[in-house]
């Protein structure tokens, strides 16, 4: 303590007056350490506060995206129904032009069958355009996906179950059916079946 007081003295500051000036200066490291707590306080809620803003703006985001990207799905739908809508009311003008057209070969001359035939095409290629293509059904076995059976036939030209016939065209619309054909299926002739039956062994089953 001594050495101290004689330092002061040196330095012409009483030890009175030294005491004073420690005094102060601790009081004023302590001030300098709560403003330095206080700040970094500070500094954690400001960061606190940012994440929770970056998260809530990360929500948000995914929010609006996930609105944008349901209203195209919604948007697509009310555009694919008025359309499978529309093309439901042209394919049975299609039909009548056909069965028109039909009539036609037997009785106009060739020039005005030809224009009527080049008509007939662009509304078949408007459609094609759009998607719409028709059912491959004659010849090939009925599927009830892709048909409706408008009568069975025996007949011994075609396979039991196959397609003989279309008594209306079936569309399909980006490969889904837009419209079932409407088609005439054959079946085994009963003669056929009851001559099967006589040569069946005794006891054997028809397969």
């Amino acid at each position: 303590m001594l050495n101290s007081d004689q330092d002061l003295q040196e330095q012409g500051v009483s030890p009175e007056n030294g005491e004073e000036v420690t005094a102060e200066t601790e009081g004023s490291l302590e001030e300098e350490t709560e403003v330095i707590e206080e700040a970094e306080d500070a500094k954690a809620d400001l960061e606190a506060e940012f994440n929770n803003l970056q998260q809530r703006f990360l929500r948000l985001t995914a929010d609006f995206d996930n609105y944008r990207r349901r209203t195209r799905q919604e948007n697509a739908e009310i555009r694919r129904t008025a359309n499978e809508r529309l093309l439901l009311d042209i394919i049975p003008i299609i039909d009548n032009f056909e069965r028109a057209l039909d009539a036609a070969k037997k009785e106009l001359p060739e020039n005005i069958i030809t224009g009527i035939e080049m008509i007939y095409r662009q509304l078949h290629n408007l459609l094609s355009q759009e998607g719409v293509e028709p059912v491959e059904s004659v010849g090939k076995p009925f599927d009830p996906v892709y048909q409706d059976a408008f009568e069975r036939i025996e007949t011994t030209e075609y396979p039991e179950g196959t397609v003989t016939a279309e008594v209306q065209k079936g569309y399909l619309l980006h490969g889904k059916v837009l419209r079932p054909a409407l088609v005439i299926v054959a079946k085994k002739p009963e003669t056929e079946i009851k001559t099967q039956k006589k040569i069946l062994p005794k006891g054997g089953m028809c397969r």
